[in-house]
């Protein structure tokens, strides 16, 4: 019932925002702004496997996730996801939502940058406060954008605060074809805390292939990476990230369809 009710909300939401034609969205993890000053609106289904993963990849085995990204004006933009993770017998929900505001455009200054609030319900059950930077900028031809998503967990044996930095590089090989390369990092506190207290830092990193269609507004974003343990700390915690004991790599593919309305 709880996830009826959900994706009632997404749907109150994409009805009452108005929308015009599709954004750029090359990228699995990271978050750009919009390229026009249009309001536009993406719908995105995500479907992932992975082994060893840690939020904001997904969960261990099956994960899917229905989102939605909309500029309501020249400056805000909404980012929300549900996100459905199957593992054996069990199937746990997780929610997503932030609010981002455009301070700067590469048109008048050097770069993009963005900023905003967020909230998030972990597959574990524990609430957490966002805060996302995002800064970059796009050139003829590629763009590069990294994301800092601050994060504070509202549950004891968790870090204060935990800092995720996601970075993206994309090159246009086509009007409809974009090939990059996309990182992201948690918790790297751990390269130089001993006793930090969700297991250590990890990392991921492959490439990212952003397929477009003429005259169409759908597309896809696949991509793939191992996940790397890069290091090992002798505490734990209940973060989803920590269910995964010791220095255990593992890996993450992700397909994503994005409809632009």
């Amino acid at each position: 019932m709880r996830v009826i009710h959900l994706c009632l909300c997404f749907f109150v939401l994409i009805v009452f925002v108005t929308v015009s034609r599709a954004q750029d969205h090359p990228f699995l993890f990271t978050l750009v702004p919009p390229a026009t000053g249009q309001c536009n609106t993406v719908i995105h289904y995500d479907a992932a496997y992975g082994s060893a993963t840690f939020e904001p990849l997904g969960g261990d085995n099956l994960e899917q996730r229905l989102g939605v990204q909309a500029e309501l004006n020249e400056t805000f933009m909404l980012i929300a996801n549900l996100g459905l993770a199957m593992d054996g017998n069990s199937t746990r929900s997780a929610q997503h939502a932030e609010l981002l505001g455009l301070i700067l455009k590469s048109e008048k200054h050097i770069v993009d940058f963005s900023f905003g609030p967020g909230f998030r319900h972990e597959y574990s059950g524990t609430n957490v406060l966002l805060g996302r930077a995002m800064v970059g900028r796009r050139f003829s031809g590629w763009q590069l954008y990294s994301n800092f998503l601050l994060e504070k967990p509202l549950a004891e044996n968790r870090d204060e605060l935990d800092l995720i930095v996601t970075l993206g590089w994309s090159y246009d090989l086509s009007a409809f074809v974009k090939l990059g390369v996309e990182a992201v990092g948690e918790d790297l506190e751990g390269f130089w805390e001993v006793e930090e207290a969700e297991g250590g830092a990890r990392l991921f990193i492959g490439p990212v292939v952003s397929l477009g269609f003429p005259a169409s507004a759908w597309k896809i974003v696949v991509g793939a990476g191992p996940i790397i343990h890069a290091t090992q700390s002798s505490r734990s915690s209940g973060a989803l990230r920590s269910l995964t004991q010791g220095a255990v790599n593992g890996y993450m593919v992700r397909a994503m369809v994005n409809y632009g309305l």
